[in-house]
């Protein structure tokens, strides 16, 4: 037996408001008095103030995480160019070097030979995924529904995991997504393709 309350949050929240619209005109009529009719609507306020708070806090913390992971990466590559100067200089030695924990020589890193590695774990209210990125910048996310064969970009991200937030296309319809990655230096996608993940998300 279906249940009458809608389980999309969107949906939630329309039903919450019809039901308070509705007890205001009808409650009385229907055997409700005027404290129950007030209790009834301040539990559907109260349900819609939380899940508003989640949704802003959800959005809050990606753009936080947006700027941080671009934070990062700019000032990493102004920090690399420092080093570079700095091991460049006259007076730079073994000692300067465990000094300033830069010891050691950046490994060879062939970018076009690379395949980013990725996988997704679907959880409530989002699809998370994960990826090594080694030494690349980061990667872009890239994600199409199965049976499709163009992909559309997600977003850059230079620390995993990545989270898909997204709401389905069609409420209570679960949609069979692939998602891809391919690495990012400066800028620039250098690497393959990585292999095609599934995920089955239902909201």
């Amino acid at each position: 037996m279906s249940d009458f309350i809608p389980k999309p949050e969107a949906e939630k929240v329309e039903w919450y408001n019809n039901l308070s619209t509705k007890a205001a005109a009808q409650g009385t009529a229907l055997g409700l008095n005027a404290a129950q009719i007030t209790e009834l609507q301040s539990i559907c306020s109260g349900i819609k103030t939380a899940i508003k708070a989640n949704s802003d806090a959800q959005t809050a913390a990606q753009t936080a995480k947006t700027a941080k992971d671009q934070k990062i990466s700019d000032g990493e590559k102004q920090l690399r160019a420092f080093i570079r100067t700095i091991k460049a200089s006259s007076g730079y030695s073994d000692a300067v070097a465990k000094d300033f924990l830069i010891v050691g020589e950046e490994s060879v890193f062939d970018a076009s030979t690379y395949k980013p590695v990725i996988k997704a774990k679907v959880m409530p209210g989002r699809v998370v995924v994960d990826f090594v990125k080694s030494k690349l910048n980061g990667v872009n996310i890239y994600v199409r529904l199965k049976g499709q064969t163009s992909w559309t970009k997600l977003a850059y991200d230079s620390y995993s995991p990545y989270e898909d937030n997204r709401p389905l296309a069609l409420a209570n319809t679960p949609e069979h997504r692939e998602y891809m990655a391919i690495g990012v230096m400066q800028d620039e996608e250098v690497t393959l393709q990585s292999d095609i993940i599934e995920a089955v998300y239902g909201g």
